[in-house]
């Protein structure tokens, strides 16, 4: 469940600039904005809907970056990296998974520590309308897989605002229904992150029961 989220989250990062120049304009200040930061905090919540069955829910999440390495906190799970190793921490279950950063890439096609600039494959993009949200500027634009046959989505709607280049919210649109909405509710930079954030102390986990598995 986890990397399902974990993949729509990052899917308007992953992504190609293609077909429309002013789309293509916005997305390339997000890259060129975010690539400048040594290190990046965003806070934001996750809302899972379905408005035939009814479903509405809502978590908070973070997500901490700082060169190669990163930390997703959400739903009571952490997955955190230093760059080389995987630490995906299942709090409910009492379970550690230990995987390389190589094998988790390759399980999710995904490189959180990469996802402001990932703008090489994937998808098409087109401008879609300029907005105010909270009385920011927002420039949205839409995202359409270029494969849609093998992506149970249809598209990504991505907000950015206008002064920052920041993300402001995402929105994945299900093929079955279900929609993916996310928004930052706070993004810091720059902070100087400290290396503890990204590390991985076996023994406190031992020391609370956690069953350990290492998949290396």
């Amino acid at each position: 469940m986890i990397t399902r989220i974990l993949t729509i989250l990052l899917i308007p990062f992953a992504v190609a600039a293609q077909n429309d120049p002013k789309a293509e304009a916005i997305l390339k200040k997000v890259s060129d904005t975010n690539k400048a930061y040594k290190d990046i905090q965003v806070k934001f919540s996750y809302t899972l809907e379905n408005q035939e069955a009814g479903i509405n829910d809502t978590r908070d999440g973070q997500l901490t970056l700082s060169g190669n390495k990163f930390h997703l906190q959400l739903m009571g799970q952490d997955i955190y990296s230093d760059g080389e190793i995987v630490w995906y921490v299942m709090k409910e279950d009492l379970e550690v998974q230990i995987k390389s950063l190589e094998d988790f890439k390759a399980e999710t096609d995904l490189d959180p520590s990469n996802i402001f600039n990932q703008y090489d494959k994937g998808f098409k993009s087109k401008f879609h309308a300029s907005e105010t949200i909270d009385g920011k500027s927002v420039e949205t634009v839409d995202l359409f897989p270029e494969d849609p046959g093998k992506k149970p989505y249809s598209r990504v709607r991505l907000g950015v605002d206008a002064k920052t280049n920041h993300i402001v919210y995402s929105k994945t649109f299900g093929k079955d229904g279900t929609n993916y909405l996310l928004k930052v509710k706070e993004m810091k930079t720059d902070t100087s992150v400290p290396a503890s954030v990204f590390a991985f102390d076996k023994k406190k986990f031992e020391d609370q029961d956690f069953d350990v598995v290492d998949f290396r």
